[in-house]
Order: structure tokens, then C-alpha cells, then sequence
């Protein structure tokens, strides 16, 4: 039975969330018996379904069906004439319900929900089902056992969530609304209110308006019950089936009405529905934010939860309604008032209430200034006081007809006496509100407060710099995530905001943590700030030379910092220039070590400056000029280009910019190399080599232009697949020609598998020929396979038909979800789907080779290597080229670069430690364009001089979002780890190969990185002393 019929005491929570999901089994079938198993599938659903007949009885097939398009009388209900007779059904030598039988059919009914599978059922097969329930249901008496009727109306939901078409869809509600109006038990109106409402979350956009209407209507009925679970079951419905028309004109009033009511779970529920509706698009009225109010002072923590949203959407809604002031005669904005309520609601003793109003604070970005500033000070400001004019204070003098003679007791007493709360515009509780939140005693209200004083501080410039006191006092936290938020957040509104002295010497403070990712965000928000004077800067700069010195691995997130710093100050800087490179004015100074990272930072500090101040470089010794031409060449994106002689990039550079002035836009030499490959796969001989031409313009493109590179990388892996198979296609057309070799085969695997797991964006178009040049490849393996004759042709016959079912399946799939797109029409009526608000491009169809190779598998009823193999070699003889997708420039494709092991500086340094034992070596990789569902599949592969591999799989806690100073990068993470390094003894030292891949399946892992290597030798265990 539902956990919402069992728990009659639960609240509104447990009643949304509690219920048990309908149960499915997934059946799974191969590719190859596609056919017989759906028959199967079918066969199991009629059967399971089919043993309800004895129970149902003599009763004819249809007499209760409920016909599409059915008659419906004015309040809504079906008409009889197109339901039938009902009492006629059960006059029909049905079997009488016994307490045995009820059991039995009960347990038949648990047993049928558990097994039976509503995916790909035909509209004939549901509506024959939906009568068979309908008439079970029809024949159980109202005062017999609530149970087996739940079951039923759950079983009907399930058929009703998974409906496929707008006219399945309708037919259920219908039922619902039929039985739901017959029935008399509260249980099972509750129950059919939950089912109603699972029915509109999930085919919100097949139920026409018309259905919208009348199910509302049927769930304001039953508001009217005694039952307090179908009450919040019915504002549920009514939340999310009522249209916003009317559910302005009457359901906000009369949800309104419930807001009073003795039940919690009432009043909450009451309270979401209004939420609901007002997300949907319906105006709510100003006047409800004194119930909202009012609902803030309830003693149970979920109405005031709700009603804090309320408030909250009120006052975002309708912010320059005028609402006088609780305390004064004074009139005050709707949004200024609500964000009062908030502020005050932080003060709760509900841990939620307050973590939720330190969340909304920063959503009430229209706030007048005096209230947001308030939120900073826990003293009451003075401009938030009700002031007396000189005229109003002469009246009352007048009007008293004495002066104070001192008889009467406090008649003249000054202001500060007097009591805040009547004189104050607004609560006590509400000054200081983030100041409670920022010290309050869980981390959860902390983190929250911090974000929502950035989000203000974003919105307002004058609030971001009397913030900055209390957000860089946020650093001392004791939780590293608290610190870590203080820290983005100072870093999101650094444009409005210069440090001064007192505030560096706390932030500088914090870059001694011994948490990496706190020392990284400090560097990315001292990048970001604006210092003021030079003692500033030589602090900032010296400050983080020593921490380098102390945490070396620090030096990408070091050198990143020192190039933002040099951008922003670069007058700054060349005041400082000749003393942070210990220029002397007479004498000549020894030459730096261009390798010590001391001077590295320095240089890129003023290399950056000099790009935007000329005159820089006429102070650096000439030992810098050449220093320059070596750090333009090995770090060019950290040292931009500058006009120095002898700097050998400066013409290189200068040719590489006017060559590509000359060759126009990346995009069109794209398109320019596409075009020449399609007249290319016109041509009979040389087809390949000048394929082979192609392919190598591709990847210099990729080389040359960071922007393309996923695209041309795509376009390139794909072009290497398809020679591949044309150079293979070969060997399979004649019988004399030698079998490629089995390298040869997997690379032209695993081409097809990098094309299908490393590549992101791709829309239908690209997916469906990466999935067809993959059944290609499949088919060519099997044939040559079998034509070897010198392996077993089983793995390579099964792998064919699991990429036929895939593609299969793919094609249909998307034909699906084409044809159940809602009418254009009936958009602006429900909520826009987000899945709906970018089409993807579906006119690519499947060529003819792979419709062909996909009929022959169809028809193949025993699918065996010889027999597969006899189908399907004439069309892989004569299969034409595979065309290749058009450009799509928002492929990316996922690549990683390991920064430890340094790949310079690991061969210096020997790793050695005792054979046997275990070597920790700290292992830290920059992924770009890394999905969510890859980073269960990502590897670190470990490669010993031997040939061993160990393959190391990273925790997925390791894998931090890349900070920026916009905020978190959405695909690019940084991964932090520690791997182990353990051998028996070595003669030497010897290289370890450390390399990130994917593993897409067992024994295939695809590389997304050059290998690091690091030198590793195993000591023999020393004997005695």
C-alpha cells in the first residue's frame, strides 16, 4: 500500500515525497532477437494482465469503455451514456467479493504492479487494459477493503505516466475523473488525488487545457473533504493542473482560505500550491502578503518555511506596492518590507528557516539602499527612525498648551531612552541580518549568508565595498568550505572593490593554509583585486614569493596570479620594476637563474605590465631581453608578445598572424577542406592519399586555432576511421588479398570508440554517423575475422549485433520523441520543458548500407558467426564511402594536461625507495571539457618499464571544478591525488609512464594525455648495520 495512505499524520512532505514510484521491470533483450522479444514483452504484459479475468467475471469486453472525445456534462464528469450502465456491470454474475478472494486479488494486484512494464504500449493494448481495470475497479463494493482499489488506481497511473500521445493521456483522466467522483472513501481520494498529480508532473505537456480545467475543478471539490490527507492532496492537483487564468480568478482565493486552517500539513500545502501556481506564471495579489506575514509566526517549521518563499515571491513580484509600516504611521515598498520579514526570519530557531532565508536575502536585489546597508550594522541607523518635523514637534507643543516645567514624569526625555521597537520603521531583528548569518554557529547558514552578500554586492557597487570588511574577515573561518566561499565570492566582486593595507594583511595571512584549494583561490582573487599604493604590491609580492618558496607546487596558480597582477597595475609595477629585479643604478648585477621560480614571477609580473606600458622595457637590463625570448617560447600564454630586439618570436609570430590574415577565418578554410574531401570521394584512384592530405590539414587547423580544435579534431578522427575502412573494404573485396593485421583492426576500434566517448556537443546529425561509421567497422571486423580464419569470429559476431540493437534503438528512440513533441499551439499554455527549448537538428536519416545491414539482421532468426557473415558480405564488399557531418562548431572534445609529475623537471629528480615498499608521488591534471558521466570512467594509468600496467581509479571527491573569476567552469576540473608507485629491484633508475584515459569498456581505456614520466628505481633491502 502507498506510504500516503499509511501515514494519515504525516505532513505535507511526506506526502509529495513519500509515495513509492510505480515499480518496473526492465527487460532486456538481445539486438538480434529485437522482434521476438518484444513479442515476449507484449505476451507478458497481456498475461500478467490477463489473470484479473476471473475476477471481472461475465462482463462483456467494452460495455465500459470510455470512448476518446466522450461526452462530458457541465460539472465535468463523463456522461453515463458514455461510460455505460455501472450498476448494469455488476449485475452481470460477477463473482461476490469474499474476504478470501479480496486477499488473493489483492496479492495478484501487488504481483502485477512489481512485474508489468508500461514502456512502448500501443494505444489498442492500453485502452483494453485500462477497461479491464476500470471494470474491477467498477465491481469492488464502496464499504469492502480500501486496498485493492488503491492498487488499481495505481496501477492506472502507471499506465497514464507512460502514456505516449495526447488521446491515451485523456482516456485515463477520464477513468479518474469517472471513479474519483463515485467514491466515498477518503483513502482512495487521496490516493487518486497523488495519482492525478504524478499524471500532470510527468505528461505535463500532453494534457489539453480542457483536461486541465476539469481535473482542477475536481480537485477544488474534494478541498471541501474531512480528510486532511486528500485536502493536501487535492492543492497538489490543483497546483499543477490549474491554468493561469484561472487560477488567478479563483483558486489563489480559495487556496488563501486554507491558510487558516487548524491542520500544519494543511496550511503548508496550501501555502505551496500558491507557490506552485505563482511559478507557473499566475499573478498573485499584493494583499496576501499580510497572510504570508502572518503564516511567518506559525509555530510549525514547514508553514514557515513556505510562507518565507511566499513573502519572498511577493515582494520580488510586486516590489513598489505601497503597505503601511507594522510600528509607525508610515508607508513603506512591498520589497523593503519583505526583505525585513526575511532578515528577521534568520533569527529563527529552525536550523532550514534560517540557511533558507540567508539564501533569499540574495535573490531581493531591488531593496532600497538604507535597508540593505542595515543588514551590516546591529545598531538601528538613524535613517531608519521615525523622525518628527519641526512643524509636527511645534503642534505637539502647542497642543500639550504648556512648557515642560518637569512636573510631569519623562515628558521631555531624549530620543536615545526611548524604546526602539516604537520608533524603529523596522524590526529590531532585522539589523544586522547578515552579520547573524555570517556568525552563526553552522557552517550551512554561514556558506549561505556569504553567497548572498555576493550576489547583493554584484547588484550594488557602494554595498560591495561596505562589505568587503566582513567577507575578508570571513577568511579566519574554521571550515575550509566556508573560507573557500568567502574567498570566490570576494573574488566575484573584486571590479567594485581596492584593497587597502590593513585588509591585505589578513588575506596574505591565509595564503600560509595548509589546504591547496584555499591557497589556489587566493591566488585567483589577488589576481582579480585592485591594490592601492606600492607597499601594497611589494606586500602581494613578496608575500607570495615566500609562500612559493615553502609550497613549490604552487607555481602554475603562482605564475596565473603574478600575470593578472601585472595586468591591472602595470604603473604600479614599473615603480617597483628596478627594485624587484635588483637593478643597481651604477654598478652591473649578476645574471638570474631564468629556471628559479622566484624569478620566473617576477619576470611574468613585468613582462604582463610592460604590455600595457610600453616605457617598462627601457628600465630591464639587457640580461632580461634575452630571458624574454626563452619565456616567449616556452610559456606563451603567461608571457604575451612585446617589442623587444632579438626576440626571435616576434617575426615568427608576425608571419604565422599575416598567413592567417591571408587565408581568412578558421570557419571557412573548415569548410574549404570539406568541400575538397567530397570531391575527393568522387574520385576512383588516389582516393586515399589525398584523403591522407586532408587529414593532416585537419589537425594543423586543430594546432593552429584553439577555438577549432574539437571540431577539426572530430573531423579529423573520423577521416582517419573511414580510410581505415577503405584500405580494409580492400582486402575483404578480393580472396588473395592478406588479412590486415590485428593492430590494424584495433586502432580502427578504437577510433570509433574515441569519436563516441571524448567528443561532447555533438547533435543528432554527428551522433548517427559516428554510430554508423562504428556498425561499419564492425561489420569489416567480422568479415575479415571470419575470412582469416585464424580466430574466433563469436566476439567480433556479438559486438555486430549489440552496435546494431544500439543504433537501432537510437533511431527509434529519436523518431519518438519526434512525434511526441506537443503542437505548437499548446505551448504557451504549460511550462516550456527546458529539454524543448533547443530542437536538435534531426534530418540526417540513416544511409542506404545501413538500413540494408539492418534488415538482413532482422531477418536472421539464428544469428551465427558463418550466417551473419554470408548476409552481410556482399553489402560490406560494396559499401559506397560514408559522408562526413558538416561542421559543427560547438564540438568539444575532452583532453587533459598533467602538471604533476612536471614533465621538465621529473627526470631530474630520481624517485627512490626500498623494493617492495611504496612511493607516494603527488599527481595533479588539469580536464577540459570533462561531462559528469565520464568521471566515473576515468583512469590513471600506471606503466613500469617491464610492460606491467596498474590502472588506478581516482576517488570521485578528487575532482574539483576549475575556479575562474566569473565563477566555476562548467566542464573544466582539476584532478588532485596522490598514486603509488611500488616495484621489485631495478640495476638503474628507469622511466614510469603516468597517463589519465577513459575506460569506455573492458581492455579499451583511450589516452587523453601525452604520458608523464618520472624516474623510479627500487633499492635493494640493505642487510645488518
Amino acid at each position: 500500500m502507498a506510504l500516503a495512505i499509511k501515514k494519515r499524520l504525516g505532513t505535507y512532505v511526506e506526502t509529495v515525497d513519500g509515495a513509492p514510484a510505480v515499480k518496473k521491470l526492465r527487460l532486456q533483450t538481445l539486438a538480434a532477437d529485437a522482434k521476438a522479444g518484444k513479442a515476449g514483452n507484449a505476451e507478458r504484459k497481456l498475461t500478467a494482465l490477463s489473470q484479473l479475468d476471473a475476477y471481472v467475471g461475465n462482463l462483456p469486453a467494452g460495455a465500459l469503455v470510455l470512448p476518446t472525445g466522450a461526452p462530458v456534462a457541465p460539472t465535468g464528469a463523463p456522461s453515463s451514456a458514455a461510460l455505460g450502465n455501472p450498476p448494469a456491470a455488476t449485475a452481470t454474475g460477477a463473482p461476490q467479493m469474499t474476504a478470501g478472494n479480496s486477499r488473493e486479488l489483492l496479492e495478484l494486484l501487488v504481483k502485477i504492479t512489481d512485474e508489468i512494464c508500461y514502456e512502448d504500449v500501443e494505444l489498442a493494448e492500453l485502452k483494453e487494459v485500462a477497461n479491464k481495470i476500470f471494470q474491477l475497479y467498477q465491481l469492488q463494493e464502496r464499504d469492502s477493503d480500501t486496498s485493492i482499489r488503491v492498487k488499481l488506481l495505481e496501477l492506472l497511473s502507471g499506465l497514464g505516466c507512460e502514456c505516449a500521445t495526447e488521446q491515451a493521456v485523456t482516456l485515463i483522466i477520464d477513468y479518474f475523473i469517472f471513479l474519483l467522483r463515485k467514491e466515498v472513501s477518503q483513502k482512495v481520494l487521496a490516493q487518486g488525488m497523488m495519482c492525478l498529480f504524478r499524471i500532470g508532473e510527468r505528461r505535463k505537456h500532453l494534457v489539453p487545457i480542457s483536461y486541465n480545467t476539469q481535473v482542477a475543478h475536481l480537485a477544488k471539490e474534494q478541498l471541501r473533504s474531512g480528510s486532511t490527507h486528500t485536502q493536501k492532496n487535492a492543492m497538489l492537483v490543483i497546483g499543477r493542473f490549474a491554468t493561469k487564468m484561472e487560477g488567478e480568478r479563483h483558486y489563489v482565493w480559495k487556496l488563501a482560505f486554507y491558510i487558516d486552517s487548524q491542520d500544519s500539513g494543511v496550511r503548508a500545502q496550501a501555502l505551496h500550491a500558491l507557490l506552485t501556481l505563482g511559478e507557473r506564471g499566475s499573478q498573485l495579489p499584493a494583499v496576501l502578503y499580510k497572510r504570508a506575514v502572518e503564516a511567518m509566526k506559525d509555530d510549525y517549521e514547514c508553514v514557515r518555511k513556505e510562507a518565507l518563499r511566499l513573502v519572498f515571491m511577493l515582494g520580488n513580484r510586486h516590489p513598489d506596492y505601497i503597505i503601511p509600516s507594522d510600528r509607525q504611521q508610515e508607508e513603506l515598498r512591498m520589497i523593503d518590507a519583505a526583505f525585513s520579514k526575511v532578515c528577521e526570519a534568520l533569527c529563527d530557531l529552525s536550523l532550514q528557516i534560517r540557511v533558507l532565508a540567508a539564501e533569499l536575502l540574495g535573490g531581493m536585489t531591488a531593496v532600497s539602499r538604507e535597508f540593505l546597508h542595515q543588514t551590516l550594522d546591529k545598531k538601528l541607523m538613524s535613517n531608519l527612525r521615525r523622525k518628527r518635523t519641526a512643524h509636527e514637534r511645534g503642534a505637539r507643543l502647542v497642543a500639550s498648551g504648556e512648557w515642560s516645567s518637569g512636573k510631569r514624569w519623562a515628558d521631555d526625555a531624549p530620543q536615545e531612552h526611548l524604546d526602539a521597537r516604537s520608533i524603529s520603521i523596522i524590526a529590531s531583528g532585522a539589523c544586522g541580518a547578515l552579520i547573524h548569518g555570517l556568525e552563526d554557529e553552522f557552517l550551512e547558514v554561514r556558506t549561505a549568508a556569504v553567497s548572498s552578500m555576493c550576489k547583493l554586492a554584484l547588484s550594488r557597487p557602494d554595498f560591495a565595498v561596505t562589505s568587503l570588511d566582513f567577507l575578508v574577515d570571513m577568511f579566519n573561518d574554521e571550515i575550509e568550505d566556508v573560507r573557500l566561499k568567502a574567498i570566490y565570492s570576494l573574488t566575484a566582486i573584486a571590479r567594485h572593490i581596492v584593497l587597502r593595507e590593513d585588509q591585505l594583511e589578513i588575506m596574505l595571512g591565509s595564503l600560509e593554509d595548509y589546504s591547496v584549494d584555499v591557497r589556489e583561490g587566493l591566488h585567483l582573487m589577488l589576481g582579480a583585486c585592485r591594490v592601492s599604493t606600492q607597499t601594497c604590491l611589494l606586500m602581494v609580492v613578496q608575500k607570495l614569493l615566500d609562500v612559493l618558496a615553502k609550497y613549490p607546487q604552487d607555481r602554475h596558480s603562482t605564475y596565473a596570479c603574478m600575470r593578472k597582477i601585472g595586468q591591472k597595475h602595470p604603473h604600479l609595477v614599473m615603480a617597483v620594476a628596478v627594485h624587484l629585479l635588483y637593478v643597481h643604478p651604477f654598478f652591473e648585477t649578476p645574471e638570474r637563474d631564468v629556471e628559479d621560480p622566484a624569478y620566473l614571477c617576477v619576470l611574468i609580473l613585468v613582462f604582463n605590465a610592460a604590455e600595457h606600458l610600453v616605457p617598462i622595457i627601457s628600465l630591464l637590463p639587457t640580461a632580461t631581453h634575452r630571458h624574454y625570448a626563452y619565456l616567449r617560447d616556452s610559456m606563451p600564454k603567461l608571457v604575451p608578445q612585446l617589442p623587444i630586439e632579438g626576440a626571435s618570436s616576434a617575426s615568427a609570430t608576425h608571419r604565422i598572424d599575416s598567413a592567417m590574415r591571408q587565408a581568412g577565418s578558421s570557419a571557412e578554410y573548415l569548410q574549404m577542406i570539406l568541400s575538397h574531401i567530397e570531391e575527393i570521394f568522387t574520385m576512383t584512384d588516389e582516393r586515399v592519399e589525398l584523403l591522407q592530405t586532408a587529414q593532416s590539414n585537419l589537425q594543423r587547423l586543430g594546432a593552429i586555432d584553439a577555438g577549432m580544435y574539437g571540431t577539426s579534431n572530430f573531423l579529423e578522427t573520423f577521416l582517419a576511421a573511414q580510410i581505415q575502412i577503405e584500405q580494409m573494404q580492400r582486402c575483404a573485396s578480393t580472396q588473395r588479398s592478406r588479412v590486415p593485421l590485428k593492430e590494424s583492426l584495433a586502432a580502427l576500434i578504437r577510433n570509433c570508440l574515441k569519436l563516441q566517448h571524448t567528443f561532447s556537443g555533438l547533435n543528432y546529425g554527428d551522433i548517427l554517423q559516428v554510430k554508423q561509421l562504428r556498425l561499419r567497422a564492425c561489420a569489416l571486423h567480422l568479415v575479415l575475422v571470419v575470412r582469416d580464419r585464424s580466430q574466433s569470429a563469436l566476439g567480433p559476431c556479438q559486438m555486430l549485433l549489440q552496435t546494431a540493437g544500439d543504433i537501432s534503438e537510437f533511431i527509434k528512440a529519436n523518431t519518438k520523441d519526434e512525434e511526441e513533441k506537443p503542437p505548437m499551439g499548446a505551448l504557451p499554455l504549460i511550462e516550456p520543458d527546458i529539454s524543448m527549448k533547443e530542437p536538435l537538428s534531426r534530418d540526417a536519416q540513416p544511409d542506404s548500407f545501413t538500413r540494408q545491414l539492418l534488415s538482413k539482421l532482422d531477418g536472421i532468426s539464428d544469428p551465427k558467426p558463418g550466417r551473419v557473415f554470408r548476409e552481410i558480405l556482399p553489402l560490406v564488399q560494396q559499401a559506397p564511402p560514408l559522408a562526413l557531418p558538416p561542421a559543427n562548431d560547438k564540438i568539444r572534445r575532452c583532453v587533459a594536461n598533467i602538471l604533476e609529475p612536471c614533465p621538465l623537471q621529473s627526470q631530474d629528480n630520481v624517485i627512490k625507495v626500498t623494493a617492495g615498499l611504496i612511493a607516494a608521488v603527488p599527481f595533479v591534471a588539469e580536464i577540459d571539457n570533462l561531462l559528469e558521466s565520464q568521471k566515473a570512467d576515468m583512469r590513471i594509468k600506471i606503466k613500469y618499464p617491464d610492460q606491467h600496467m596498474h590502472t588506478v581509479v581516482p576517488k570521485q571527491s578528487d575532482f574539483k571544478p576549475i575556479m575562474t573569476e566569473q565563477g566555476e567552469h562548467e566542464t573544466n576540473v582539476r584532478l588532485r591525488t596522490t598514486i603509488l608507485l611500488s616495484h621489485s629491484v631495478w640495476t638503474e633508475s628507469s622511466l614510469v609512464e603516468i597517463q589519465l584515459c577513459l575506460a569506455v569498456r573492458p581492455g579499451s581505456e583511450l589516452e587523453l594525455c601525452k604520458p608523464a614520466k618520472v624516474l623510479f628505481a627500487p633499492k635493494p633491502v640493505r642487510r645488518g648495520i
